[in-house]
Protein backbone atom coordinates (compact mmCIF):
# COMPACT_ATOMS: atom_id res chain seq x y z
CA UNK A 1 0.00 0.00 0.00
CA UNK A 2 1.33 3.32 -0.65
CA UNK A 3 2.49 5.28 2.12
CA UNK A 4 -0.06 8.24 2.99
CA UNK A 5 1.88 11.53 3.09
CA UNK A 6 2.01 13.84 6.74
CA UNK A 7 0.42 16.58 4.93
CA UNK A 8 -3.08 14.50 4.32
CA UNK A 9 -2.96 12.59 8.07
CA UNK A 10 -2.87 16.36 9.36
CA UNK A 11 -5.47 18.11 7.06
CA UNK A 12 -2.78 20.72 5.68
CA UNK A 13 -5.09 21.94 3.36
CA UNK A 14 -6.46 24.77 5.60
CA UNK A 15 -8.17 27.53 3.45
CA UNK A 16 -10.66 27.95 0.86
CA UNK A 17 -9.06 30.12 -1.49
CA UNK A 18 -10.98 33.30 -2.86
CA UNK A 19 -10.79 32.81 -6.22
CA UNK A 20 -12.83 34.43 -9.37
CA UNK A 21 -12.51 31.50 -11.19
CA UNK A 22 -15.26 29.10 -9.39
CA UNK A 23 -15.38 27.04 -12.25
CA UNK A 24 -11.72 25.76 -11.21
CA UNK A 25 -12.44 26.05 -7.77
CA UNK A 26 -15.10 23.07 -8.20
CA UNK A 27 -12.94 21.09 -10.11
CA UNK A 28 -10.33 20.94 -7.47
CA UNK A 29 -12.59 20.73 -4.88
CA UNK A 30 -14.44 17.33 -6.16
CA UNK A 31 -11.16 15.99 -7.82
CA UNK A 32 -9.35 16.56 -4.20
CA UNK A 33 -12.57 14.56 -2.57
CA UNK A 34 -12.13 12.02 -5.55
CA UNK A 35 -8.14 11.46 -4.23
CA UNK A 36 -9.17 11.30 -0.70
CA UNK A 37 -11.84 8.66 -1.26
CA UNK A 38 -9.77 6.13 -3.76
CA UNK A 39 -6.49 6.83 -0.71
CA UNK A 40 -9.13 5.71 1.66
CA UNK A 41 -9.97 3.13 -0.82
CA UNK A 42 -6.69 1.91 -0.87
CA UNK A 43 -7.01 2.55 -4.82
CA UNK A 44 -4.96 3.62 -7.42
CA UNK A 45 -4.70 7.36 -6.98
CA UNK A 46 -2.01 8.91 -9.52
CA UNK A 47 -4.58 10.76 -12.03
CA UNK A 48 -5.81 12.13 -9.35
CA UNK A 49 -3.32 12.89 -7.59
CA UNK A 50 -1.50 14.86 -10.58
CA UNK A 51 -4.80 16.39 -11.60
CA UNK A 52 -5.28 17.95 -7.87
CA UNK A 53 -1.72 19.23 -7.50
CA UNK A 54 -2.13 20.68 -10.97
CA UNK A 55 -5.59 22.38 -10.40
CA UNK A 56 -3.90 23.29 -6.71
CA UNK A 57 -1.61 25.34 -8.63
CA UNK A 58 -4.02 27.55 -9.88
CA UNK A 59 -6.21 27.72 -7.30
CA UNK A 60 -3.03 28.36 -4.42
CA UNK A 61 -0.42 29.64 -6.45
CA UNK A 62 2.60 28.20 -7.47
CA UNK A 63 4.31 28.86 -4.02
CA UNK A 64 2.05 27.85 -0.94
CA UNK A 65 1.75 25.50 1.54
CA UNK A 66 -0.72 23.49 0.18
CA UNK A 67 0.84 23.52 -3.25
CA UNK A 68 3.81 21.76 -1.98
CA UNK A 69 1.55 19.45 0.08
CA UNK A 70 0.24 18.47 -3.01
CA UNK A 71 3.13 17.75 -4.70
CA UNK A 72 4.38 15.76 -2.34
CA UNK A 73 1.03 13.67 -2.22
CA UNK A 74 1.42 13.32 -6.24
CA UNK A 75 4.58 11.62 -5.74
CA UNK A 76 3.79 9.27 -3.09
CA UNK A 77 1.09 8.60 -5.41
CA UNK A 78 3.26 7.39 -7.87
CA UNK A 79 5.04 3.99 -8.64
CA UNK A 80 8.89 3.92 -6.83
CA UNK A 81 10.34 2.88 -10.51
CA UNK A 82 9.35 6.75 -11.69
CA UNK A 83 12.10 7.76 -8.35
CA UNK A 84 13.04 10.88 -11.02
CA UNK A 85 10.21 12.37 -11.26
CA UNK A 86 9.20 11.69 -7.53
CA UNK A 87 12.59 13.67 -6.88
CA UNK A 88 11.47 16.45 -9.18
CA UNK A 89 8.39 16.85 -7.13
CA UNK A 90 9.53 16.52 -3.59
CA UNK A 91 12.47 18.43 -4.45
CA UNK A 92 9.56 21.65 -5.22
CA UNK A 93 7.80 20.54 -2.28
CA UNK A 94 10.92 21.09 -0.32
CA UNK A 95 11.99 24.29 -2.03
CA UNK A 96 8.46 26.12 -1.41
CA UNK A 97 8.55 25.04 2.39
CA UNK A 98 11.83 25.92 3.09
CA UNK A 99 11.45 29.10 2.17
CA UNK A 100 8.23 29.64 4.14
CA UNK A 101 9.34 27.90 6.75
CA UNK A 102 13.43 27.49 6.98
CA UNK A 103 15.39 24.75 6.36
CA UNK A 104 14.95 22.90 10.24
CA UNK A 105 11.12 23.64 9.96
CA UNK A 106 8.75 20.60 10.92
CA UNK A 107 7.11 22.03 7.79
CA UNK A 108 10.01 20.30 5.64
CA UNK A 109 10.23 17.01 7.30
CA UNK A 110 7.73 15.23 4.49
CA UNK A 111 9.75 16.59 1.49
CA UNK A 112 13.21 15.67 3.03
CA UNK A 113 11.94 12.31 3.87
CA UNK A 114 10.68 12.08 0.56
CA UNK A 115 13.79 12.80 -1.51
CA UNK A 116 15.89 10.59 0.65
CA UNK A 117 13.67 7.62 -0.62
CA UNK A 118 13.53 8.76 -4.52
CA UNK A 119 17.10 10.12 -4.92
CA UNK A 120 19.61 7.71 -6.41
CA UNK A 121 22.20 8.95 -4.86
CA UNK A 122 23.43 7.59 -1.53
CA UNK A 123 25.88 10.44 -0.48
CA UNK A 124 22.69 12.85 -0.62
CA UNK A 125 20.17 10.88 0.69
CA UNK A 126 22.27 10.31 4.03
CA UNK A 127 22.90 13.91 3.81
CA UNK A 128 19.04 14.56 4.11
CA UNK A 129 17.85 11.93 6.54
CA UNK A 130 20.60 13.74 9.17
CA UNK A 131 19.05 16.96 8.37
CA UNK A 132 15.43 14.53 9.10
CA UNK A 133 17.03 13.49 12.49
CA UNK A 134 17.85 16.87 13.13
CA UNK A 135 14.28 18.30 13.37
CA UNK A 136 13.28 15.28 14.97
CA UNK A 137 15.63 16.03 17.70
CA UNK A 138 15.20 19.75 17.54
CA UNK A 139 11.22 18.70 18.73
CA UNK A 140 12.83 17.01 21.47
CA UNK A 141 10.39 14.31 20.68
CA UNK A 142 12.26 10.88 21.62
CA UNK A 143 9.49 8.97 19.53
CA UNK A 144 9.82 10.79 16.25
CA UNK A 145 13.88 10.90 16.70
CA UNK A 146 13.67 6.55 17.03
CA UNK A 147 10.95 6.70 13.55
CA UNK A 148 13.65 8.98 12.05
CA UNK A 149 16.30 7.08 12.56
CA UNK A 150 14.41 3.71 11.90
CA UNK A 151 13.33 5.15 8.53
CA UNK A 152 16.88 6.17 7.53
CA UNK A 153 18.39 2.62 8.30
CA UNK A 154 15.55 1.20 6.09
CA UNK A 155 16.75 3.79 3.29
CA UNK A 156 20.57 3.50 3.51
CA UNK A 157 20.35 -0.13 3.30
CA UNK A 158 18.06 -0.29 0.11
CA UNK A 159 20.56 2.41 -1.33
CA UNK A 160 23.13 -0.73 -1.13
CA UNK A 161 25.96 2.00 -0.06
CA UNK A 162 28.79 0.38 1.37
CA UNK A 163 30.43 3.31 3.20
CA UNK A 164 27.50 4.28 5.03
CA UNK A 165 26.28 0.46 6.30
CA UNK A 166 27.54 1.27 10.00
CA UNK A 167 25.57 4.64 9.56
CA UNK A 168 22.67 2.66 8.92
CA UNK A 169 23.17 -0.02 11.69
CA UNK A 170 24.08 2.83 14.48
CA UNK A 171 20.58 4.28 13.27
CA UNK A 172 18.95 1.25 13.63
CA UNK A 173 20.59 0.37 16.46
CA UNK A 174 19.20 3.18 18.47
CA UNK A 175 16.18 3.27 17.20
CA UNK A 176 15.79 -0.35 18.03
CA UNK A 177 16.85 0.15 22.26
CA UNK A 178 13.81 3.01 22.22
CA UNK A 179 11.56 0.57 20.73
CA UNK A 180 12.18 -2.05 23.22
CA UNK A 181 11.93 0.54 26.45
CA UNK A 182 9.18 2.37 25.19
CA UNK A 183 6.45 0.86 22.78
CA UNK A 184 4.19 -2.43 23.15
CA UNK A 185 5.99 -5.86 21.68
CA UNK A 186 3.08 -5.99 18.99
CA UNK A 187 3.81 -2.31 17.33
CA UNK A 188 4.40 -2.00 14.18
CA UNK A 189 7.45 0.33 15.00
CA UNK A 190 8.34 -2.96 17.06
CA UNK A 191 8.10 -5.08 13.66
CA UNK A 192 9.75 -3.16 11.64
CA UNK A 193 12.71 -3.06 13.12
CA UNK A 194 12.37 -6.93 13.51
CA UNK A 195 12.67 -6.99 9.95
CA UNK A 196 15.08 -4.61 9.16
CA UNK A 197 17.49 -5.81 11.74
CA UNK A 198 17.14 -9.88 10.51
CA UNK A 199 17.78 -8.16 7.13
CA UNK A 200 21.32 -6.34 8.80
CA UNK A 201 21.78 -9.73 10.85
CA UNK A 202 21.68 -11.95 7.54
CA UNK A 203 23.55 -9.74 5.25
CA UNK A 204 26.99 -10.40 8.03
CA UNK A 205 25.48 -14.11 8.11
CA UNK A 206 24.64 -14.07 11.88
CA UNK A 207 21.82 -16.37 10.75
CA UNK A 208 21.03 -17.41 14.47
CA UNK A 209 20.53 -13.59 15.23
CA UNK A 210 18.05 -12.69 12.50
CA UNK A 211 16.06 -16.24 13.50
CA UNK A 212 15.30 -14.61 16.77
CA UNK A 213 14.22 -11.60 15.38
CA UNK A 214 11.85 -12.70 12.66
CA UNK A 215 10.74 -15.24 15.44
CA UNK A 216 9.71 -12.53 17.53
CA UNK A 217 7.71 -11.48 14.96
CA UNK A 218 6.05 -14.52 14.55
CA UNK A 219 4.97 -14.58 18.43
CA UNK A 220 3.74 -11.39 18.15
CA UNK A 221 0.91 -12.57 15.78
CA UNK A 222 0.48 -15.75 17.73
CA UNK A 223 0.22 -14.40 20.97
CA UNK A 224 -1.10 -10.85 20.88
CA UNK A 225 -2.86 -10.25 17.09
CA UNK A 226 -5.88 -12.99 15.79
CA UNK A 227 -5.65 -12.08 12.14
CA UNK A 228 -3.15 -13.21 9.59
CA UNK A 229 -0.76 -10.28 8.54
CA UNK A 230 1.76 -10.05 5.25
CA UNK A 231 4.12 -9.44 7.71
CA UNK A 232 3.98 -12.65 9.20
CA UNK A 233 4.03 -14.31 5.91
CA UNK A 234 6.83 -12.31 5.16
CA UNK A 235 8.62 -13.68 8.33
CA UNK A 236 7.66 -17.37 8.11
CA UNK A 237 9.14 -17.38 4.47
CA UNK A 238 12.33 -16.11 5.76
CA UNK A 239 12.76 -18.49 8.25
CA UNK A 240 11.75 -21.32 5.78
CA UNK A 241 15.31 -19.83 4.13
CA UNK A 242 17.30 -19.10 7.24
CA UNK A 243 16.66 -22.89 8.91
CA UNK A 244 17.69 -24.42 5.48
CA UNK A 245 20.38 -21.88 5.29
CA UNK A 246 22.07 -23.06 8.86
CA UNK A 247 20.74 -26.92 7.81
CA UNK A 248 17.74 -27.30 10.25
CA UNK A 249 15.28 -28.22 8.25
CA UNK A 250 12.89 -29.87 10.86
CA UNK A 251 12.32 -26.11 11.98
CA UNK A 252 12.15 -24.95 8.36
CA UNK A 253 9.29 -27.76 8.01
CA UNK A 254 7.46 -25.55 10.98
CA UNK A 255 7.11 -22.15 9.20
CA UNK A 256 5.99 -24.05 5.66
CA UNK A 257 3.10 -25.70 6.95
CA UNK A 258 1.98 -22.33 9.18
CA UNK A 259 2.17 -20.71 5.50
CA UNK A 260 0.35 -23.21 3.88
CA UNK A 261 -2.60 -22.80 7.09
CA UNK A 262 -2.22 -19.54 6.21
CA UNK A 263 -2.74 -19.28 2.74
CA UNK A 264 -5.96 -20.51 1.18
CA UNK A 265 -5.13 -23.32 -1.10
CA UNK A 266 -7.12 -21.99 -4.90
CA UNK A 267 -7.64 -25.01 -7.94
CA UNK A 268 -5.05 -25.20 -10.10
CA UNK A 269 -2.71 -22.76 -8.42
CA UNK A 270 1.13 -22.64 -8.75
CA UNK A 271 3.39 -23.79 -5.87
CA UNK A 272 5.83 -20.72 -5.14
CA UNK A 273 9.16 -22.64 -3.42
CA UNK A 274 9.83 -21.26 -0.06
CA UNK A 275 13.78 -22.02 -0.65
CA UNK A 276 15.61 -22.49 -3.95
CA UNK A 277 18.97 -23.73 -4.40
CA UNK A 278 20.23 -22.86 -7.69
CA UNK A 279 21.78 -25.67 -10.11
CA UNK A 280 25.26 -26.12 -10.59
CA UNK A 281 26.18 -25.30 -14.29
CA UNK A 282 27.85 -28.70 -15.48
CA UNK A 283 31.70 -27.99 -16.25
CA UNK A 284 31.82 -29.66 -19.69
CA UNK A 285 28.71 -27.47 -20.85
CA UNK A 286 29.79 -24.06 -19.45
CA UNK A 287 33.23 -25.17 -21.25
CA UNK A 288 31.54 -25.17 -24.42
CA UNK A 289 29.47 -22.39 -23.68
CA UNK A 290 26.23 -24.56 -24.24
CA UNK A 291 22.76 -23.79 -22.86
CA UNK A 292 20.10 -25.97 -21.98
CA UNK A 293 16.30 -26.59 -20.11
CA UNK A 294 14.83 -28.72 -18.02
CA UNK A 295 11.11 -29.34 -17.46
CA UNK A 296 10.13 -31.53 -14.34
CA UNK A 297 7.25 -32.69 -12.60
CA UNK A 298 7.69 -33.36 -8.70
CA UNK A 299 5.63 -34.19 -5.75
CA UNK A 300 5.49 -31.87 -2.33
CA UNK A 301 5.04 -33.39 0.73
CA UNK A 302 2.72 -32.88 3.59
CA UNK A 303 5.75 -31.31 5.03
CA UNK A 304 6.85 -29.21 2.48
CA UNK A 305 9.57 -30.96 0.85
CA UNK A 306 10.48 -31.62 -2.91
CA UNK A 307 10.31 -35.65 -3.52
CA UNK A 308 9.88 -38.66 -6.68
CA UNK A 309 11.31 -35.96 -9.05
CA UNK A 310 10.60 -36.92 -13.00
CA UNK A 311 12.09 -35.24 -16.07
CA UNK A 312 9.33 -34.55 -18.59
CA UNK A 313 11.49 -32.55 -20.94
CA UNK A 314 15.22 -31.27 -21.58
CA UNK A 315 17.42 -29.77 -23.59
CA UNK A 316 21.14 -29.83 -24.06
CA UNK A 317 22.11 -32.45 -22.50
CA UNK A 318 21.90 -35.79 -19.80
CA UNK A 319 24.34 -33.23 -17.39
CA UNK A 320 21.54 -30.91 -17.31
CA UNK A 321 19.44 -33.06 -15.79
CA UNK A 322 21.74 -34.10 -12.97
CA UNK A 323 21.70 -30.56 -11.90
CA UNK A 324 18.71 -29.70 -12.12
CA UNK A 325 17.74 -32.50 -10.57
CA UNK A 326 20.02 -32.26 -7.75
CA UNK A 327 18.92 -29.21 -7.04
CA UNK A 328 15.32 -29.47 -6.97
CA UNK A 329 15.38 -31.83 -3.96
CA UNK A 330 16.81 -29.38 -1.79
CA UNK A 331 13.82 -26.67 -2.47
CA UNK A 332 11.65 -26.04 -0.11
CA UNK A 333 7.59 -25.35 -0.85
CA UNK A 334 4.23 -24.53 1.20
CA UNK A 335 2.38 -27.93 1.45
CA UNK A 336 -1.24 -28.23 -0.14
CA UNK A 337 -3.52 -28.37 2.54
CA UNK A 338 -7.18 -30.15 2.05
CA UNK A 339 -10.21 -30.51 4.77
CA UNK A 340 -7.66 -28.76 7.23
CA UNK A 341 -4.64 -31.12 6.75
CA UNK A 342 -1.57 -31.19 4.90
CA UNK A 343 -1.77 -33.50 1.62
CA UNK A 344 0.92 -34.13 -1.01
CA UNK A 345 0.51 -32.42 -4.16
CA UNK A 346 2.24 -32.59 -7.73
CA UNK A 347 3.52 -29.81 -9.68
CA UNK A 348 6.07 -28.99 -12.00
CA UNK A 349 8.83 -26.31 -13.09
CA UNK A 350 10.81 -25.33 -15.47
CA UNK A 351 15.54 -24.62 -14.81
CA UNK A 352 16.97 -22.87 -17.64
CA UNK A 353 20.75 -22.76 -18.36
CA UNK A 354 21.91 -20.06 -19.89
CA UNK A 355 25.36 -18.66 -20.75
CA UNK A 356 25.48 -14.75 -20.33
Amino acid sequence: MKKVSLAICLGILLSQPCLANQDINSEFNETYRAYLAALENQQDTTELAQKAYQLGQKVYGENSDNTANLAINYANSLATYQHEKQYELYKTAYTILEKRHGEHSTEVYDALLGMAESTQSARKASAYLSDLISIAEQQKNDKLVADSKLSAARILALKNSGERYLTAKRYLEEADEYYKDNVPSNSLERIQADFLAAAFAQSRHDYDYAIERLNHVVKVFDDALSFDHKAELDAHSKLVHLYEKIGKSDEATKHCIAIAKMVPWKDNQEQEPLYRVHPKYPMSKAQLRQSGSVIMEFEVTPTGFVDNVAVLESKGGKAFEVEAIKAMKKWRYAPKFEDGHAVASTTQVQLDFKIN
